[in-house]
């Protein structure tokens, strides 16, 4: 009978997560055989390969089959359209207008001590679906989370880390995955306990294989942007693909009320074609594999407007309605705001997609998408405090202040909120190994990244059970009622090796 040698459980989830208690066994199925491998050979890099404007990059002319594609996306609806865009644009004027006014009132705020009793007033959950972005304070205690940034900063003076800037040895970006302080944070409950709360936004049909109870850790880098910089300026984006919304069939299937010219009927927090979208469908540089309900950061340091911090466009469905229509229309008196009229061609007769390219986010400037009015729009997100976070929904168009002109770093983690679907699962399986083997996760750019470090983070560092499951170290337990809920989790134990056929 042949059995597993003891030296294959330093790196064994099973054995590392307690399944197994590391004795010689018959050798089962190996794990995660079940989920495909979604890396594919990355050069390493930082975050600036991931925008068009960071890395210098033109975008190619786009081919004839994307104005073919423009063609099958709205034909038998072009008049629906123009009507639809018509009074989309009057209704921008009067969303754009109260934005500029309020500023950064528009952002609703809730206390983690109401996340945790589900006492969140209803008027500010109406304002999270309306905006599409959420703070909830008081999330992890600020000498907890004082500690975890002490640490972290050691762990990049112990350490050479790639980063952006590249040239410079004051990182604002660390290509840092697996520090001790970022498992830690990550796996803390009351994280996990307020992304299982901003899931609850969302809703799906019956049919679709998705568990919103059950949140999965999507690991990203390290900001500590300091006073001064200017070069961490990111201009206003949507992550989770770019064309693809456009070009993938399920993906496009999100937003059919938009392109059939019943935007008004469009529902940001809809599941429907999310689950199944190919997002990263060019494997670019920064391209995302999995859903993000919300990306998401805790904040390690007290910051604010004019100090470097993420900037936001609080309009979520009729942003993302002119966005989403914005190539098929075109002005017919250069400069105007008023009379644009349907078209699969800009004025010059090329294709465009106005910022969509393939193997970038979909980027916005005031020049293509003139209606939103970015320039007084973007705002910044009100003061946080040490042990905050911050978020904003998959179709959020956000991006960074120009500069931070306070007097101290603006040190976040970057911690997303992340369901249970099987595609989600294929991914954490390989986030999994890459944790282990202190890698850089699938999504990101290639290399050794910390796999040398001999104090990166261990399974040890993984503060709950649940921190566990979430990374793909622990197996999910059935809940009573669970119905779908139990369906995903056996099937993600099955994926991550878990269970047996």
């Amino acid at each position: 009978m042949l059995t597993r040698p003891m030296s294959k459980c330093a790196t064994c989830p099973k054995f590392l997560s307690g399944v197994c208690s590391g004795k010689p066994q018959p050798v089962a199925r190996a794990l995660a055989t079940q989920v495909q491998d979604l890396r594919r050979d990355k050069r390493e890099g930082d975050i600036s390969s991931t925008f068009t404007t960071f890395s210098g990059r033109k975008p190619e002319p786009l081919p004839p089959r994307f104005r073919d594609l423009k063609v099958n996306l709205t034909s038998g609806f072009e008049e629906a359209i123009q009507k639809s865009w018509d009074k989309l644009i009057e209704t921008l004027k009067v969303k754009t207008e109260e934005v500029a006014t309020q500023r950064e009132k528009m952002i609703p705020i809730a206390d983690f001590k109401d996340v945790a009793a589900g006492t969140v007033p209803a008027e500010t959950e109406a304002a999270v679906r309306r905006t599409g972005v959420m703070v909830v304070r008081n999330v992890m205690p600020e000498k907890e989370v004082n500690g975890l940034l002490s640490d972290a900063r050691e762990y990049f003076a112990a350490n050479p880390f790639r980063g952006f800037p590249s040239d410079e040895a004051q990182k604002v970006v660390y290509e840092s995955y697996w520090s001790r302080s970022q498992v830690r944070a990550r796996s803390h409950s009351n994280m996990l306990a307020t992304q299982r709360y901003m899931l609850r936004y969302y809703h799906a049909p019956a049919e679709q294989r998705v568990d919103l109870s059950t949140p999965l850790s999507y690991c990203d880098r390290v900001q500590i942007r300091p006073p001064g910089d200017t070069k961490f300026a990111l201009s206003p984006h949507v992550d989770g693909g770019g064309i693809e919304r456009w070009e993938d069939k399920a993906y496009s299937s999100t937003y059919r009320a938009i392109l059939q010219g019943r935007w008004q009927e469009y529902d940001p927090w809809d599941m429907t074609g999310r689950v199944e979208a190919n997002m990263n469908m060019y494997n670019g540089p920064g391209g995302c594999s999995v859903f993000r309900a919300f990306q998401g950061w805790l904040g390690l340091s007290a910051h604010g407007p004019e100090q470097g911090t993420l900037v936001v466009h609080p309009i979520l469905q009729e942003s993302t309605a002119y966005w989403m229509l914005r190539p098929f229309f075109k002005p017919t008196v250069k400069g105007s705001l008023e009379g644009w009229k349907f078209s699969l061609d800009d004025t010059e007769g090329n294709v465009l997609f106005h910022g969509a390219n393939p193997g970038t986010p979909q980027e916005h400037t005031p020049e293509n998408h003139p209606h939103l009015r970015l320039e007084e729009t973007m705002i910044p997100y009100p003061q946080v405090e040490p042990g905050d976070t911050v978020f904003w929904s998959a179709d959020t168009i956000h991006g960074t202040e120009m500069k931070n002109t306070g007097t101290q770093d603006a040190c976040v983690f970057y911690i997303p909120s992340v369901p249970l679907t099987d595609g989600n699962i294929q991914y954490i399986a390989q986030q999994r190994d890459s944790f282990l083997k202190g890698v850089p996760p699938p999504d990101f750019p290639g290399g050794s990244g910390e796999s040398q470090y001999a104090d990166r983070a261990t399974v040890a560092d993984i503060a709950s059970v649940e921190g566990k499951r979430a990374l793909g170290l622990a197996p999910f337990e059935r809940v009573a009622g669970g119905g779908k809920a139990n369906a995903m989790r056996m099937a993600a134990n099955k994926a991550l090796g878990y269970a047996s056929d």
